[in-house]
């Protein structure tokens, strides 16, 4: 019997230090998308490829693939200087699905405060390395029609 109390106790121990580790990487998680927010906000594209993987890559809607952080810079350069000066971005998680303690899939909902585009989601795939929650793949796509 009191092996199976304290077997019992080993996978309540486990259990609940697991769900401690998962809260703080998605905590991880929400401040990385909050990150990436502020640097598009800030108009950083340097602090934007920050937040991908070294050989992390990009698609929106139908353009090319962007691969690798000075891509990303040149990219997102390119794309903020279409924007009005004006023009804010806020950007949430709808959903997180860890695949491995180091991998998640991550979905988001963009908005903008003017401008043709009102809304966008996006899916990420973002990897832990050397401790840091990274971006290694984020497609975007046309806002979910209601």
């Amino acid at each position: 019997m009191r092996s199976i109390v304290a077997a019992g106790a080993i996978l309540f121990a486990a259990s609940a230090s697991s769900a401690q580790t998962r809260s703080a990487d998605e905590a991880a998680i929400h401040a990385q998308t909050a990150a990436y927010e502020s640097a598009i906000n800030q108009r950083d594209p340097a602090a934007v490829a920050a937040l991908f993987a070294p050989d992390g890559d990009l698609v929106f809607f139908d353009s090319p693939r962007v691969s690798g952080r000075d891509a990303i810079i040149q990219n997102t350069k390119d794309a903020l200087a279409t924007w009005p000066a004006t023009m804010r971005f806020t950007l949430s998680i709808t959903a997180i699905r860890f695949l491995t303690p180091d991998a998640a899939i991550v979905d988001t909902e963009a908005h903008f405060s003017e401008g043709d585009m009102r809304a966008n989601r996006g899916t990420s795939v973002v990897v832990r390395q050397k401790g840091k929650w990274l971006i290694a793949a984020l497609r975007v796509f046309p806002a979910q029609r209601l």
